[in-house]
């Protein structure tokens, strides 16, 4: 009896776009505007016992500098509140294209409660390019897809 393959990379296509879904963690941009950069993910990933995270997504606009705004809170309790040059996490000048922003080590990796993660980028004008927000914890770790 001949086995077909393609029953089995049916199935590997498939899970390829179920699985992700199964683990995505809704986020939202801050709803003030559309943002010059589109954010389609967010990984949480483990690097020795912190959390890190790769934003992922596109830009419509040539990023020639700016900084990323980072606050952590749990419930009214700032623990996180971080001003970072985006010359630290890229290269630059980004062109329109994808684009990654990498945090690493932020906040403890293992935590039972939930923590808020607001995430803004703002140009060298000050002008807000950027703005999400999700809530963290460990049983929500994973890939997060719009």
């Amino acid at each position: 009896m001949a086995i077909s393959h393609v029953h089995p990379m049916f199935l590997l296509i498939l899970s390829l776009f179920v699985l992700p879904t199964l683990l995505a963690i809704p986020f939202n941009d801050c709803g003030w505007g559309d943002y010059p950069i589109k954010v389609t993910g967010v990984e949480v990933f483990e690097e020795q016992n912190k959390a890190s995270l790769n934003i992922t997504g596109f830009t419509n606009k040539v990023i020639t500098g700016g900084f990323l705004l980072l606050e952590v809170n749990i419930g009214i309790k700032k623990i996180i509140d971080n001003i970072y040059e985006l010359s630290e996490l890229i290269t630059g000048p980004v062109s329109p294209g994808p684009i990654v922003l990498p945090l690493h080590k932020l906040f403890p990796y293992s935590t039972e409660e939930k923590m808020r993660v607001s995430i803004s980028v703002n140009d060298p004008d000050h002008e807000q390019i950027m703005c999400l927000y999700f809530y963290y914890d460990t049983s929500s770790t994973g890939v997060v897809f719009t």
